[in-house]
């Protein structure tokens, strides 16, 4: 039995969306394991995810940033949105001051991370799956990641064939590998993306990819997301790129 399935004993979940990746996510962060780790998450939904990071790197400080009030998508009676943060509480309370949580909208949280000095050595995005918010998360946080740190996406292929592009997560992604491909290595791209920031100097850069210079306050990456279009990679070409450079 994996070590992970003890560490949920006790807790309360009403879904897992999360276990499913904990093998990959075990064999990419393994090197890792017991180095201090300053990680930042953004949805946190009932906690799940932060437990694995808190277990996993038992050295580690954890920031959760969380509106707790559900997506679109959780509008259904199965959801029981008003004990979301009730969960969260009850099932991190253990690890006391080694989790913090941030209560509001994500582009708030990750500014005011960033005015502050804040940097991080694994960022995990699984908050909105909107095009635009994907795009708004990835470029605040980036700006947050520390050199080498690890940035994983979830739900890289949420929603395809089923849901419209600007309603979910893939295009976003994609067009932000695109614009820092010659500063990341992609470790994985399958349902989730799973990406190490590196120097230039460290990767064989594609010729002829867009770069782009992320802006720095909120009114101005709104004004960057509508102008900017978002389908410029595919998703097989990362693929192929994945492949290659995945260890």
């Amino acid at each position: 039995m994996p070590a992970w399935e003890r560490w949920f004993d006790g807790k309360c979940f009403t879904t897992d969306w999360t276990s499913l990746h904990f093998d990959s996510w075990s064999a990419i962060l393994g090197p890792l394991q017991g180095c201090e780790m300053d990680i930042l998450e953004i949805g946190s939904w009932e906690g799940r995810s932060a437990i694995f990071f808190l277990e996993f790197f038992k050295s580690s400080r954890l920031t959760c940033v969380d509106t707790f009030l559900g997506s679109s998508e959780h509008c259904g009676a199965e959801f029981d949105l008003a004990s979301i943060e009730n969960r969260f509480d009850e099932n991190t309370a253990g690890y006391g001051s080694r989790v913090e949580k941030i209560k509001t909208r994500s582009v708030l949280a990750l500014d005011r991370l960033a005015q502050e000095g804040h940097c991080f050595d694994l960022i995990y995005i699984d908050g909105s799956h909107r095009r635009e918010d994907v795009m708004a998360d990835s470029a605040l946080a980036w700006k947050i990641l520390k050199q080498d740190g690890l940035i994983i996406w979830d739900d890289f292929l949420w929603g395809g064939g089923q849901v419209p592009d600007a309603e979910r997560p893939q295009r976003a992604i994609e067009a932000f590998l695109g614009g820092v491909s010659g500063e990341i290595k992609i470790l994985q791209l399958d349902c989730q993306a799973i990406g190490q920031k590196c120097s230039s100097s460290d990767l064989l850069c594609a010729p002829n990819v867009p770069r782009w210079v992320f802006p720095r306050t909120p009114g101005n990456l709104a004004r960057f997301l509508l102008k900017r279009p978002i389908d410029i990679l595919q998703s097989e070409k990362f693929r192929q790129n994945a492949k290659q450079t995945a260890p």
